[in-house]
């Protein structure tokens, strides 16, 4: 079966309210809402990536969403901003030891998340999705440049 543009776009988009769906529980509990559930996490999961910039360009959020979450975690003491000692224009977001619950309780759910999206998925089956990913993402950034 030939998988079309539009339903490709669309999976995209109804996996990201899934995954949504999934965190809600988690932002109750914490307080804030998913786009600083998201800076949080990806700052926890990819600590080389730690500026604002990274999280627009590698997470995809917006920039203006970016900053205010930011502003906003800042304002709850559960992230810092310090300026990088080697390049002076460039601020580096560090996570605060009072982000650590909201961590651990966002990686719980995105552990539950991928469980629940590979259900009934073989190892093989998932082999072959992710090698055709990687093929997609070639193609997608070829287009790009």
């Amino acid at each position: 079966a030939s998988m079309n543009p539009i339903s490709f776009l669309s999976l995209a988009s109804k996996t990201a309210k899934a995954y949504e769906s999934f965190c809600r529980p988690v932002c109750k509990k914490h307080r804030i809402n998913q786009t600083c559930l998201d800076v949080i996490l990806f700052l926890a999961n990819n600590p080389e990536y730690n500026t604002a910039r990274d999280l627009c360009e590698l997470r995809g959020i917006r920039s203006g969403n970016a900053s205010v979450a930011i502003d906003t975690l800042a304002g709850r003491g559960l992230l810092t901003r310090q300026a990088d000692p080697n390049a002076r224009r460039i601020t580096r977001l560090v996570l605060m030891p009072e982000a650590e619950p909201i961590v651990a309780d966002g990686r719980e759910i995105q552990q539950q998340f991928g469980n629940r999206l590979v259900q009934g998925i073989s190892a093989h089956e998932l082999q072959i999705c992710a090698d055709t990913i990687l093929k997609l993402g070639a193609n997608i950034s070829d287009m790009l440049s």
